[in-house]
């Protein structure tokens, strides 16, 4: 494993995609949200979100090689999540994932202001990390107590990028079917 990531549980991933892939893959993502009124979920039920999105998913495995690289062992793909949230002051509570998300990556793709993605770290300590877009934050999601605070902007797109150890635990979640 990545000594910064077991050490931390998380690792910046600055330029993860460039700038124009994340807008790119942001404006696609939107257009498909408004198109077939995508609604919220348990967490940010004022969101629009999606699991799969099939730009998203080309991303996951893409980016597989990447990925265990920076792990520093080999990963599987699980799934992808995003959501496009248009409404100040939401906020993601504390919490910690299920097993699919052994190993996870929130890439920012548009944002009209910070909005950090705060981690406890294994010695207690509390931080908060905000991304442009086209940046990414790997994170130990089962781990790894996460949460945002409340949105000041107006507009937020992300993704997130879900995998798993290929030799590990949870590696019975490759390609997870759970919605």
């Amino acid at each position: 494993m990545s000594t910064q990531l077991d050490a931390y549980n998380y690792l910046c991933v600055p330029g993860f995609i460039t700038p124009a892939q994340a807008a790119e893959l942001a404006l696609g993502f939107e257009a498909e949200a408004a198109a077939l009124g995508f609604g919220g979920d348990s967490q940010i039920p004022q969101s629009q979100a999606s699991y799969n999105h099939l730009p998203f998913v080309r991303l996951l495995v893409e980016k597989i090689p990447q990925v265990s690289e920076l792990v520093g062992s080999p990963v599987l793909p699980t799934y992808t999540y995003a959501r496009v949230h248009n409404d100040p002051g939401v906020e993601l509570r504390r919490h910690r994932d299920r097993p699919a998300c052994e190993i996870s990556l929130t890439v920012n793709l548009a944002k009209t202001a910070a909005w950090p993605i705060c981690f406890q770290r294994p010695d207690g300590v509390e931080v908060c990390v905000d991304q442009n877009p086209g940046d990414a934050v790997l994170y130990l999601g089962c781990v790894a107590d996460h949460w945002r605070p409340p949105y000041t902007g107006d507009h937020h797109i992300q993704v997130f990028l879900h995998y798993v150890r290929a030799y590990g635990e949870f590696s019975w979640a490759v390609f997870d079917r759970l919605q």
